[in-house]
This record gives structure tokens, sequence and C-alpha cells, in this order.
């Protein structure tokens, strides 16, 4: 555009412009300076193409730490939620077990105990102070931990258990016998036995189904249950002695011979114990049992008793519950 302006403005000139001779007279025309060409520019970068840079990958060695005021909050448990899988004392999940104890009976007692000879007063049975055989053969399973929220303080870890037992109890019965009531006696007189004893063997075959309550997390696991069951009741070599007076004075003395009866009858029992695990799998545990029979009854109907005159074969004994105070303890095998 610039060198076209400048011819045009050069023509009209040159029509106008005439010297003394009467001819054009042409101007020297400067060659118009050559056109500089524009810088050249970078196009702005479009932002929609550009690459988006990608946030660097975590490693293995980034913990995401919890925030304050999360990790900072008290953790609620529920009963029905579990523990963690192990605990200081071994492994919380459910478990079945067996397990073996032996012990003894360290004192047995009577509740309305008494025993009748055939045409004698009855009499009450004591105490019997001889020590027993106790051996007992469990196996049961203990649910997985809870822990327990009580109306107070932390949950505590707790777990529950159920066994079946098989109990063996054997024991030589030696009881006192002592008057309850006056009566008549084989000579038509009052006789008011002084002293007596009553004296047997006695084996008991039992089986009780226990449930039991187990505080966990602790060195030693204390626990606390009780059971109902059936109990075989066996009496052999029975025999009464008795030493009395009858009311002019005259000694009365008669025994009985040697006889034999058996009772089935229900049993209860109440337990504590302390368990504490020496291996893998294995614990050694301690107990302490409050084991009653329910309303036993023996009649030796096959025993005579010497007096003068002898009387024919009879004699019975009943009481309301006989009870053993038990401890043993034993080994319990987990798997």
């Amino acid at each position: 555009m610039l060198i076209l302006g400048g011819a045009y403005f050069l023509t009209a000139f040159c029509a106008h412009s005439q010297d003394s001779t009467g001819r054009l007279s042409v101007a020297p025309v400067a060659p118009a300076p050559a056109a500089t060409p524009a810088p050249a520019t970078t196009p702005a970068p479009n932002p929609a193409l550009q690459p988006v840079a990608k946030a660097p990958e975590p490693t293995s060695n980034v913990v995401d730490a919890p925030l304050p005021e999360i990790a900072n909050q008290p953790k609620v448990i529920t009963p029905s939620q579990t523990s963690s899988p192990d605990g200081p004392t071994g492994p919380r999940d459910g478990h079945w077990y067996a397990s073996i104890g032996a012990g003894a009976m360290v004192q047995q007692f009577t509740e309305n105990g008494t025993a009748t000879a055939k045409g004698q007063i009855p009499l009450d049975q004591g105490d019997n102070g001889q020590l027993g055989t106790y051996i007992c053969v469990k196996g049961g399973y203990d649910f997985a931990v809870r822990d327990v929220q009580l109306a107070f303080g932390s949950p505590i870890p707790m777990r529950t258990g159920m066994e079946l037992e098989f109990i063996y109890l054997g024991s030589y019965e030696k009881l006192d016998l002592s008057p309850t009531s006056t009566g008549t006696g084989n000579t038509g007189d009052q006789v008011l036995p002084s002293v007596g004893t009553e004296t047997y063997n006695l084996n008991v075959y039992n089986v009780n189904l226990n449930g039991l309550v187990k505080f966990e997390d602790l060195p030693v696991t204390p626990y606390f249950g009780g059971g109902v069951g059936c109990a075989v009741l066996y009496s052999t070599n029975h025999k009464m002695q008795v030493d009395g007076t009858s009311g002019a004075g005259a000694p009365v003395t008669y025994e009985t011979a040697l006889g034999s009866a058996n009772n089935v009858c229900l049993s209860l029992q109440a337990i504590v114990g302390l368990e504490r695990k020496i291996y893998e799998n294995l614990s050694l545990f301690i107990e302490y049992k409050f084991l009653a029979f329910m309303d036993v009854q023996f009649n030796y109907g096959n025993e005579s008793t010497t007096t003068t005159p002898p009387f024919a074969g009879g004699a019975s004994s009943s009481n309301d519950f006989m009870a053993q105070q038990i401890i043993s303890s034993g080994l319990k095998w987990s798997f």
C-alpha cells in the first residue's frame, strides 16, 4: 500500500510540473524504504491444552495419621462387639475344651436326716467328718470374649461357657446318731438312745450340665457358675449301732446287720474357680464346689436288727438333702 500511494503521488506531481522548455521535469524519487517485517510473536498458551500435573502417589512409608479431634474421641463398645483377636492370656475367640480333675470332699452334712431301725425310734444323723474322693471329667465350649459395659467403669472382657461334667464321689460315712423323740421300743418301754453311730460306704455317680461366667485379660482367670443334673447313689456295708436305756433304766443295745441300698436323685451345685494358662493350649485350674443331692432315701430291707428279742430285717434313712464341700484341681486342654 505504501508503494502504490507513492506512485500515485509522483504521477500527479509530474502532470503539473514543467520546466522552462515546456517539458515535464521529473524529480528523482527516493526509493521507498523496505518494509520492516513485524517481529514474530509467540502465541499465548491455551490452558485447556496444557497437560495436568499428577499428584505424587503415596509410598509404603506414608502413614495416614488420624485427626486429633477423631483420635481423642472415647471408644464406645457395645456388648455385641467382640474384643481384639488375642488378649494377654491367649486367643479370645470361641473354642472347645476337655478337662480332668481330682480332689477331696472336705465336709459333708445332711438336712433333716434321720436313720431308723425297725422297731426303734428315729435318730438324727450328724455330719460326716471323713474325707472323700472326688474325680471329674468335663467337656465343654468357651464362647468368644465380649466387652461388657456395666453401669459404671470401663468395659469388662468376659466370656461364658457350657460344659457337661461326669463326677465320681466316694467316701466312708460315719455319722453320729442322737435321739430326736421318744417312742415305744421292742419291750414296750420308752427307749431313749443316748449314743449311736451309722456307718456305710457311699459311691456316687453324677452327671451335671454347668454354665460358667469367666473374666478374661487377667494373669489368672476367675470364674463362677452352677449346674444341675442327676445322681445315682449306692450305699453298701450299712450298719447301725446304738446304745440306749429303757424307761426303767435298763440298758438297750442294738445293731443292724450289714445291708445295701441305692437311690436316684436330683443334684445341684455351685462353682467358683481360678484358671491359669501354663502352655499353648493347656491350663491349670482349681475349683471349689458346693454339691447337693436332693431328697436322698435309702431303704435297707435286708438288714436284721439284733436285740433281745431280735427283730426281722428293716432299716431306713432319709434326708431333705445331702451336701458336700469339694476342693479340686486339674488340667484343661483347649482345641
